[in-house]
C-alpha cells in the first residue's frame, strides 16, 4: 500500500504546522515554508480527480464573506472618495503639505501588508479543504497526531520552565513554558484544544465497550494519564486565561461523560453568568496579577493600554477599517512617545478589537455569518444525545478559541488557526468507520454512529 496518499500528506503537513507554526511573527521563514506547502496541498485537494466531491460544511456564506473582505482591500479608489473615508485625513493632508496631487489609493492603508496577512490563512485553508474530501485522514488519526504533538509540547514546556532553555523561538516568554510556541498563552490554548479532542475521543472509546478486563484498565489508565498530562501542561504554561478556561473545558468533558444528564436552559444561563462573574471577581480581587485590569500593568505595553488605545483607533477608522495587516504600523501613530521602548506592540491582544479596527463592517459581517453557522449547530450537539463525541470536541475547540481571542490572538498563529479550521470540519464530518475486532470477546465499536452523525 502506497504511503503517498493525501491522507498521509495531510497528517504530515499537520505535524509540520504544529511544530513550525507556533508564532505569528517570530518565524517568517518557517511560516513561508508552511504557506508554500499549504498551497501545494490546496492544489492537490482541488485537482484530485480520484476524490469524491467535497463534503458540504455549511460555511459557503462565510467563505464568500471572507472573499469579499479580501477583495475590497485592493480596490483602487479615486482621491475624491478616498480622502473622505474615516481615518484617511492624515494621509491626504500629507499630499497637500508637499503640494503633490493625491493618487488613487486602496481601502487598505498598506495593501502589501494586507496581501501578506491573507497568506497567513493558507495553512488553515489547506487543512480545511483537505479534511473535507474523501481522501482525508480518519478522525482518530488527526486526534492522535494533535495529542502526540501536544504531549511533546508539554514535555518541552516543563524543560523550558525548569531549565530556562530549549526554546524554539528567539522572541518568546523566557522563564515560562511555551513549548513549541513562542507565546505561553498560545501553548495553553493549544493544550486546551488537545484536551478537548483527546478527552472526548477517549470517552467515546470507553463507551464503545470493545475492551474488557486488564485491557480495559490499561486503556483507562492511558487515557487518563494523557489527559492529566495535558491539564498539567495548561497550568505549567503560566497562561492565566487558559487556566481559567480549563474550568469550562473540564465541565464540558464531564457532560460528555454523562450523555443522559440534562441541564435546564435556565441553569445553563445562570451557571454561565456565575462563571463569568467569578472570573471577573478573581481578576479584580484575586491574588494573580493581570495586565488587563489595574494590577500588573506596565505603562505602554499592557492589555489595558492596548484596549484603551485600540478603542481610539477603532473610533477613528470605523466603519470600514484601516486594512488587514495594518495594525502594527497604525498603532505607532497613537502611542505615547514618552512610553515607547524597545518592546513593540504586534497585536491588540484582543482579536475581536483588532478585526474591527482592520476590517470594519466587512470583518463584522464575516464573524456574524460564522456565528450564525456555529451557534445553532453547537446548541443542537449539546442539547441532543451527546454520543457523537468528536463533533462535541470540535465545538469545544471553537468556543475556547473564540473566548481566548477576546484577550489574546491565538488564531493569528498558523498552528491554532489550523486547529480551528479542522474543528469546523469535524463538527459536521461523519464518524470514522467502526473497527471490527477478530479476537475473542471483542466486538465492533458502537460509540459513534455514522447515521447519527449525518443527522446533525
Amino acid at each position: 500500500m502506497s504511503l503517498a496518499t493525501r491522507a498521509n500528506a495531510t497528517l504530515a503537513y499537520l505535524v509540520l504546522v504544529l511544530l513550525l507554526g507556533g508564532a505569528s511573527a517570530a518565524s517568517p521563514v518557517g511560516n513561508v515554508f508552511l504557506q508554500l506547502l499549504g498551497a501545494g496541498l490546496i492544489g492537490w485537494a482541488l485537482l484530485d480527480r480520484s476524490a469524491e466531491g467535497g463534503m458540504h460544511t455549511g460555511l459557503r456564506k462565510f467563505g464568500i464573506a471572507l472573499a469579499v473582505l479580501m477583495a475590497v482591500q485592493f480596490v483602487p479608489l479615486p482621491p475624491s472618495l478616498w480622502q473622505h473615508l474615516p481615518g484617511r485625513d492624515t494621509v491626504y493632508n500629507g499630499f497637500v503639505l508637499i503640494g503633490a496631487p493625491a493618487p488613487w489609493l486602496t481601502l487598505s492603508l498598506n495593501p502589501w501588508h494586507s496581501l501578506a496577512s491573507f497568506a497567513w490563512w493558507i495553512p488553515a485553508a489547506a487543512l480545511f479543504l483537505s479534511m473535507r474530501t474523501s481522501g482525508a485522514p480518519l478522525n482518530r488519526h488527526v486526534i492522535g497526531v494533535v495529542t502526540a504533538v501536544a504531549a511533546l509540547s508539554v514535555v518541552f514546556g516543563g524543560l523550558q520552565t525548569t531549565a530556562g532553555a530549549f526554546y524554539f523561538y528567539e522572541i518568546t516568554n523566557i522563564g515560562e513554558g511555551p513549548g513549541f510556541f513562542s507565546n505561553s498563552n498560545h501553548q495553553g490554548s493549544f493544550l486546551l484544544c488537545a484536551l478537548a479532542l483527546w478527552g472526548c475521543w477517549a470517552i467515546g472509546e470507553m463507551r464503545g465497550g470493545a475492551l474488557g478486563g486488564k485491557a480495559l484498565e490499561t486503556s483507562r489508565a492511558l487515557h487518563s494519564g494523557v489527559a492529566l498530562l495535558l491539564v498539567v501542561g495548561v497550568v505549567v504554561s503560566g497562561s492565566l486565561a487558559c487556566q481559567l478556561l480549563l474550568i469550562p473545558v473540564l465541565a464540558s468533558l464531564a457532560l460528555v461523560l454523562r450523555p443522559d444528564l440534562r441541564v435546564p436552559l435556565i441553569l445553563v444561563l445562570f451557571g454561565g453568568l456565575l462563571v463569568l462573574g467569578g472570573i471577573g471577581a478573581f481578576l479584580l480581587y484575586g491574588p494573580a496579577e493581570n495586565d488587563l485590569l489595574v494590577k500588573g500593568t506596565v505603562p505602554g505595553i499592557s492589555r489595558q493600554e492596548f484596549l484603551v488605545t485600540g478603542l481610539k483607533i477603532l473610533g477613528d477608522f470605523a466603519p470600514f477599517g484601516s486594512g488587514s495587516g495594518t495594525f502594527v504600523e497604525l498603532y505607532r501613530w497613537y502611542e505615547d512617545p514618552a512610553q515607547v521602548s524597545t518592546t513593540f506592540v504586534n497585536h491588540a491582544h484582543d482579536d475581536l478589537l483588532e478585526l474591527l479596527i482592520e476590517t470594519g463592517v466587512f470583518g463584522l459581517a464575516a464573524l456574524a455569518l460564522f456565528l450564525i453557522w456555529f451557534l445553532p449547530r453547537a446548541w443542537n450537539l449539546w442539547a441532543g444525545p451527546r454520543r457523537n463525541v468528536v463533533p462535541l470536541a470540535a465545538s469545544m475547540i471553537i468556543t475556547t478559541e473564540l473566548l481566548h481571542s477576546l484577550v489574546d490572538y491565538p488564531l493569528r498563529t498558523a498552528a491554532m488557526s489550523s486547529i480551528a479550521a479542522i474543528a469546523c470540519v469535524l463538527m459536521v464530518r461523519p464518524a470514522d468507520p467502526a473497527r471490527s475486532r477478530s479476537r475473542r470477546g471483542h466486538r465492533p465499536r458502537t460509540g459513534e454512529s455514522s447515521l447519527e452523525m449525518m443527522q446533525i
